[in-house]
């Protein structure tokens, strides 16, 4: 039996159901083919689609953000459940068949691989700014999502050489029905050009899409991901910049609680990007893994006493956004409702964004607030004692804990910090295991991949 590699398997999976006509809007992630993508309405329904491959529970659903805070945190959580693949994980003992790991990748690749179907297809849609629209929110997955696998399964961008250090492969076009092995195995791309792809794919995001797309990506979701790119890339300038833009367009505003951003329906005034879901569509394996039993959750992922006691007494986010369950398992609070959208990236992060990339960057200041102003905005908000006027880095790193605690950004701030991980043992952040293995079953079926596995790992 063949041994198929996944970016190929992907689009194979990718092509099986038929496109949409005129009066079926369903989401489609999939075309056949013997029918074409040739009109608006399919090409519509298929970018429905790519929205819905986002919020599997394996990638924004859930497995993109746990795989991170699992991996890099630092007394903060505890994997108490037991599926083994994610207590792997939590431990730093994956291996290369670490099942959680593989399938983030397979259906990471299956999102790419939809984007990029759509991409080739954008010549069926007639009006420009229809077809302009289209294009930014394809592009807008494609850099995400590739950010996201870069960050786990590569070295960080300043570890090392990132012109010579391997990324992820890069497939930019959709991958054909017939597969030669031969001729289409992709071999890893440096993590240099993953990210000048990532760069490329949402700057493009940022000027083809428009201030207001319901709750589908909008420039302003381009350009608070780009915050977060130029952050990783410690390229602070670029980042305030970003951050200024989103928080000074008076499109967005905190919520009145801290608890309110949580377990809504619909997105809030502070949701630059969130990923809708419904009790027909999305899953959210965050709530899965976080919630007591009596949310209907496993409460495997639970809150560290040395985090908890970081918070003050009146700060609404240790009183309204940690609980404890019958048996005095302390669990988080953001994520009790099955159905409520999952924030992607909320307002109060760029505050954040802008106020680390002020301090570092230093010179002149951007935007109207001093960083202490913006700290000052979040610890107000949820009712902390007041922010110092002259904040350091680390009182801001410290706030960021605090705020964005739960959402997916432990590991990476551990590496752009280059911070010390001591929970589980001590690990630096440049180490081997703190880095996602490439799975087994991609580089035993892809011969481009031969010698390409991530440092630390047997092939």
């Amino acid at each position: 039996m063949k041994k198929y590699n996944v970016l190929i398997v992907a689009a194979c999976m990718a092509m099986l159901v038929g496109c949409a006509s005129e009066l079926d809007i369903e989401p489609k992630d999939s075309v056949t083919e013997e029918v074409a993508l040739d009109s608006e309405e399919a090409i519509q329904s298929l970018l429905v689609g790519a929205y819905d491959r986002m919020a599997d529970d394996d990638l924004y659903g859930g497995w993109f953000q746990m795989t991170s805070d699992l991996l890099g945190t630092n007394d903060d959580i505890t994997w108490s459940g037991t599926f083994s693949d994610p207590r792997d994980i939590w431990n730093k003992t994956i291996t290369t068949s670490n099942a959680q790991a593989e399938v983030t990748w397979t259906e990471a690749y299956e999102a790419i691989n939809v984007a990029n179907i759509i991409l080739a297809n954008l010549s069926v849609i007639t009006d420009e700014d229809e077809r302009a629209r289209i294009e930014g929110e394809a592009k807008f997955i494609r850099g995400l999502v590739y950010f996201d696998l870069v960050r786990l399964f590569a070295k960080d961008w300043a570890d090392g050489n990132p012109s010579a250090n391997l990324g992820v492969p890069l497939k930019l076009t959709p991958t054909d029905l017939e597969y030669d092995p031969a001729s289409s195995a992709i071999s890893r791309n440096t993590v240099a050009e993953v990210y000048a792809q990532v760069l490329e794919d949402l700057t493009d995001a940022e000027q083809l899409l428009g201030e207001d797309n319901g709750f589908y990506a909008t420039t302003w979701s381009a350009k608070a991901i780009l915050a977060r790119v130029y952050m990783q890339q410690r390229n602070y300038e670029d980042a305030r910049t970003k951050a200024n833009d989103i928080i000074e367009s008076g499109q967005f505003a905190l919520v009145d609680k801290v608890s309110q951003a949580f377990n809504q329906a619909n997105n809030t005034s502070e949701d630059v990007f969130a990923v809708q879901i419904t009790n027909q569509d999305g899953e959210n394996a965050l709530q899965t893994f976080y919630a007591s039993t009596s949310f209907n959750g496993r409460r495997d992922i639970r809150i560290r006493a040395e985090y908890d006691d970081l918070l003050e007494e009146t700060d609404e986010r240790k009183t309204a956004l940690i609980y404890y369950d019958a048996a005095g398992r302390r669990l988080s609070g953001k994520y009790k409702d099955q159905f409520a959208n999952i924030s992607i990236v909320r307002l109060a992060e760029l505050y954040l964004i802008r106020a680390e990339a002020n301090v570092r960057a230093g010179g002149t200041q951007v935007g109207p607030n001093t960083p202490g102003d913006d700290l000052q905005l979040i610890r107000a908000r949820a009712k902390a004692s007041d922010a110092p006027a002259e904040p350091t880095v680390e009182d801001i790193l410290l706030e960021r804990k605090l705020e964005l605690g739960f959402e997916g950004h432990f590991i990476h701030d551990i590496k752009r910090t280059e911070t010390t991980i001591t929970q589980q043992g001590t690990y630096e952040w440049n180490s081997n295991l703190l880095v996602l293995p490439i799975p087994q079953r991609e580089m035993d079926s892809n011969p481009a991949l031969a010698g390409q596995q991530n440092a630390g790992y047997v092939n």
